[in-house]
């Protein structure tokens, strides 16, 4: 097959739906890894791979949402990644349906340094393993998930795009408030996953296809690479029985963010071969929209984006020239002294902060 990079802008794209929901149905206890199943229980992940190309989706995601060596303990990363890919591969055989294998890789399940214990490095090695285990297996491309850390998916993305050859998709998880769990909103997202070389971006997990098109307009504000859209169907009923959208519903509200320049469409928790393929249905014979977008010039973190678009103001007092109290605070390593400066600066209405560590008789880079 072509590379699916290659399509885009030609035709829509779909992707499958939930695993996680589908391996519940099939036994798999609440709170279990699914990762080990690859190995104890191949048959039952191989015909799940086949439902979903039966339902129509080009691009099977591997049962390896977790398998990295920071959050799966129960099998080797190596392991779990090889026989998940070979897994969708002997499904795509069977089936006779080209389709692509998508290396599916989530969060490592801790926080990273400063909210959390886990440094950026040992981060970007666990991922770095399970990209190249991927390549190894002959993974089509890397998905990047349910990300709602912005260092934590660059450390993520930087691993894949350093250590393979794959084309990388990245998609964040939103709250209904427009920004990730950990803050960062669309804007930082899309500036960020464009400049440090994804392949598409986009938004999955959390909530259903009613919240998705302000998350839609604003990604398209700020980068030009293909959307990605994977939403859950709906919310979860309170008794554990299922989710508040039918796939119905789900097929056609997605539907209409087609008209929005959507160009990769799939599923995530509680969706199913049902939702992909009324999905697929409503969208069929639908050609891409052409959407013409210019980036606006901005700078941001992993929280904010600051638009060049008029004259904005950059504090500047982080800056040992001439600051004999800033040169004393750098040579203790009195870093309160700094954030109290950036935060006095922020508070007299500073958009961008200007840091300069440049002391000689320090450590700079530490």
């Amino acid at each position: 097959m072509n590379r699916i990079q290659d399509l885009w802008g030609k035709r829509l794209v779909f992707f499958d739906g939930a695993m996680g929901t589908m391996l519940q149905e099939n036994g798999l206890p609440a709170g279990a890894a699914p990762e080990p199943w690859n190995l104890t229980h191949p048959e039952i992940i191989r015909n799940i791979h086949r439902a979903y190309l039966e339902a129509g989706c080009d691009v099977l995601k591997t049962n390896t949402f977790g398998a990295n060596p920071i959050k799966l303990h129960d099998c080797s990363t190596e392991k779990a990644v090889s026989a998940g890919v070979a897994l969708a591969k002997e499904a795509i055989r069977e089936t006779g349906r080209p389709a692509w294998v998508a290396l599916d890789i989530g969060p490592t399940g801790r926080l990273l340094s400063p909210m959390g214990d886990l440094d950026f490095e040992e981060a970007y090695e666990a991922f770095r393993e399970a990209a190249v285990c991927g390549e190894r297996a002959g993974a089509d491309l890397i998905l990047i998930e349910t990300m709602t850390d912005l260092q934590e998916a660059r450390a993520a993305l930087l691993a894949a795009k350093e250590n393979s050859s794959l084309p990388v998709i990245v998609t964040m998880t939103y709250e209904e408030r427009g920004r990730t769990f950990l803050g960062c909103d669309p804007a930082s997202a899309a500036l960020t996953l464009e400049g440090m070389g994804a392949d598409a971006i986009g938004v999955n997990c959390s909530l259903g296809p009613r919240e998705m098109p302000p998350l839609v307009e604003e990604l398209l504000r700020w980068t030009t690479l293909p959307i990605v859209l994977k939403p859950n169907a709906g919310l979860p009923h309170p008794d554990g029985s299922g989710y508040d959208i039918s796939p119905e519903e789900f097929a056609h509200s997605l539907a209409a963010l087609a008209d929005l320049g959507v160009q990769v469409f799939g599923g995530c928790c509680g969706t199913t071969p049902e939702y992909i393929a009324l999905l697929r249905r409503e969208l069929e014979g639908r050609t891409v929209r052409r959407v013409t977008r210019t980036v606006p010039a901005a700078v941001c973190s992993g929280t904010q984006a600051v638009p060049i678009d008029r004259v904005r103001v950059i504090g500047e007092r982080i800056n040992p020239t001439g600051k004999k109290l800033m040169k004393e605070a750098l040579r203790r390593g009195d870093v309160d002294y700094m954030l109290n400066q950036a935060l006095a600066q922020t508070e007299a209405g500073a958009d961008i902060l200007d840091v300069n560590v440049g002391l000689p008789e320090i450590d700079e880079a530490d």
